[in-house]
């Protein structure tokens, strides 16, 4: 009687959270709502987060107006990148670093520069240098120099505060007509008299997980 009580709980549940996704997805015909919705359950049966792929849809759908075949086309990319962006991360990985390393794939990042970080922080959370290492990109720093600028400033041991700041502060600088990958030479050299010789905090990238993480802004 319990686990027929229990299943049919958790049947309900899938039944709201596919009627939540349907609504979400704001699909204007049948044919289009079926095929994103497999999508996402697809995704879901995988393991992977699945709001990336609801947000992508609405932005497509909703506010860029796109034609079915590309929201479509847009749903199953992000499904892919996060797929790869997990395999990338493996053996473990977050949503949220597994959101964010989709992220950088969708700008260009090699699954490399995400599998270097990820063996630079192995027991560590990433997310955070992932979306900082993003933002570099966004604001036009060359991919190799931003992965090697945030490889190094992880095995030094930087906060990600002082990841998110020199995200920011590259940011910022770079609007006011730096060169994107001077900005970004100059504010990690900076940095680095603050932290600890590369590779010195090996040992500390076993600790676990800490609090709340500061979130990059977007460029």
């Amino acid at each position: 009687m319990k686990y027929a009580l229990l299943l049919a709980a958790v049947t309900a549940a899938a039944h709201v959270a596919r009627a939540q996704d349907s609504t979400a997805l704001g699909a204007t015909d049948r044919a289009t709502a079926m095929r994103l919705q497999q999508i996402v359950d697809r995704a879901r049966a995988d393991g992977l987060p699945v709001q990336p792929i609801v947000a992508k849809v609405r932005y497509a759908s909703l506010v860029v107006h796109a034609p079915t075949p590309k929201v479509i086309a847009a749903a199953e990319a992000v499904a892919e990148r996060l797929a790869l962006a997990r395999q990338a991360l493996a053996p473990r990985a977050s949503d949220g670093e597994i959101d964010n390393a989709a992220d950088a794939l969708g700008l260009g990042v090699p699954v490399s520069a995400l599998e270097a970080l990820r063996a630079a922080s192995p027991n560590k959370p990433i997310a955070v240098p992932i979306g900082v290492l993003t933002q570099l990109v966004a604001s036009r720093v060359p991919i190799a120099k931003a992965t090697a600028i945030v490889k190094d400033l992880i095995k030094r041991g930087a906060s990600d505060e002082q990841l998110v700041a020199l995200g920011n502060n590259v940011n910022e600088d770079v609007a006011l007509g730096r060169k994107p990958d001077a900005a970004a030479e100059i504010r990690a050299n900076g940095l680095i008299p603050l932290l600890a010789p590369s590779g010195a905090n090996a040992n500390a990238a076993a600790a676990g997980p800490t609090s709340a993480s500061p979130v990059p802004r977007k460029p």
